[in-house]
């Protein structure tokens, strides 16, 4: 994970506006099934995080497109350390890409 923040104050004409921008890299290391890998202890453990990760934000895209059709939905952002780390990208002003 990499997450790079700025913050920009002018001072123009005794009024103050801030820009705020977040840019955050993920790789996701891509699901795998644990049969094929053989793998085994700690690999093994973690494979099964990240499998659940991404699990959890699928849940997360399908509740925020269901909020988009008009359903009453909650979406799960505290379910994995991954979607509570993404939560401010999925709303507002923000621009996301999954690649």
């Amino acid at each position: 994970v990499l997450t790079v923040k700025n913050v920009i104050t002018n001072d123009l004409d005794g009024t103050s506006k801030v820009l705020e921008s977040k840019f955050t890299l993920v790789d996701l290391a891509g699901s795998e099934r644990q049969k094929t890998t053989d793998a085994a202890g700690e690999r093994l453990k973690e494979a099964s995080m990240i499998n659940n990760s991404l699990l959890c934000l699928g849940q997360v895209i399908n509740s925020l497109v269901d909020r988009e059709k008009g359903k009453e939905r909650h979406v799960p952002f505290r379910d994995s350390k991954l979607t509570f780390l993404l939560r401010d990208s999925w709303g507002g002003n923000s621009k996301t890409c999954l690649v």
